[in-house]
């Protein structure tokens, strides 16, 4: 038996319980958190982020993909000596349009696994401000004096709206909005997705998407698949 599994099954059910979150930017781990909470509120307190290392396999040279899963497997072995890790989440966003994301799923996966350690991965098509758009009343809810509820694709399959990010910008301003007015507008920016993933777990919104997506799909089933004693 390897050092590395030893140290694992000695940890296991001997430590408190921890999920790890990994992902392209600080911003999105804080919003895959907040989901998982959402989802599943008895994750509460179990549930941490990690900056380093980035999760950038999707689009990885084969050569190179398995040293960059290694790099978080072992950032989970770290995790490992204190803490029983029950579940694992890997994300990167799709930058193409679903199904694509199952593709992108499926090679971050596999290189976690041959890296000894399992793990979801959790790709929204295009990006994560897709998903937002399942939620307008939760996006409105950031800037309520000044933005729009985006709520143009309510009922529509949010995995085919190319260039996500652009597209939320635009959708949370006011139709009515004066020209001279639009270019001190202060729209959606990155930082932004935290709080409003917080919106969406505060109104009990995670399990109510008002629109389709196959990737957040996929997503909620797997957070659905940790469990925790």
């Amino acid at each position: 038996m390897s050092r590395k599994k030893d140290s694992r099954q000695k940890a296991k059910g001997k430590r408190p319980q921890q999920m790890l979150v990994f992902g392209e930017s600080e911003n999105d781990t804080k919003s895959l958190k907040e989901l998982i909470v959402a989802l599943r509120v008895d994750l509460a307190g179990k549930v941490q982020t990690r900056r380093d290392p980035l999760v950038l396999i999707k689009n990885a040279r084969p050569e190179d993909v398995p040293d960059r899963a290694k790099r978080i497997a072992d950032v989970v072995d770290i995790s490992r000596a204190t803490h029983d890790i029950v579940c694992v989440f890997a994300h990167e966003d799709c930058d193409d349009l679903e199904p694509k994301h199952e593709e992108a799923c499926r090679k971050i996966e596999k290189a976690m696994q041959q890296a000894d350690c399992p793990a979801h991965a959790v790709v929204p098509a295009w990006e994560l401000e897709a998903w937002w758009f399942m939620w307008p009343a939760a996006v409105q809810a950031i800037r309520p004096k000044s933005w729009r509820a985006p709520d143009d694709y309510i009922g529509k399959d949010v995995g085919r709206i190319k260039d996500a990010k652009e597209e939320l910008k635009k959708r949370v301003v006011p139709k009515d909005l004066k020209p001279d007015k639009r270019k001190s507008f202060q729209t959606y920016q990155e930082s932004d997705s935290p709080a409003i993933a917080q919106a969406v777990q505060e109104k009990g919104l995670a399990r109510k998407p008002g629109a389709k997506s196959g990737s957040y799909a996929r997503f909620v089933a797997s957070v659905d698949q940790c469990k925790v004693g």
